[in-house]
């Protein structure tokens, strides 16, 4: 656990120190993102009004890409703590249940 910190601490340390405002876009994999943003759906709704991909810049279609593909680990990220919390309470319940007699 310690090696985790570790490493996750440095991990931050070097992000923060490679970009004035701690963020850095790897600009290589702009056609990586342009393919995967031709796989978006023909059209999209955002903030309520109604789009045609194929009508938004290349930059929005990007970042429609990373909102997704971020919305998505959210989601699996939510999944997994509602997941680790029944098995925190199923390990409390067999706890009690172990529990010599007061």
């Amino acid at each position: 656990m310690h090696n985790l910190a570790t490493r996750i601490g440095l991990m931050a340390k070097e992000a923060a120190s490679s970009s004035s405002f701690g963020i850095e876009i790897n600009t290589a994999a702009d056609a990586n993102w342009a393919q995967v943003a031709d796989s978006l759906p023909e059209k999209v709704t955002i903030n309520g009004k109604d789009y045609k991909t194929d009508d938004l810049s290349g930059s929005a279609r990007k970042l429609l890409v990373i909102y997704l593909s971020d919305l998505r680990i959210v989601g699996q990220q939510k999944e997994m703590l509602a997941l680790a919390e029944l098995g925190l309470k199923a390990l409390a319940s067999e706890i009690q249940k172990n529990l010599p007699d007061a």
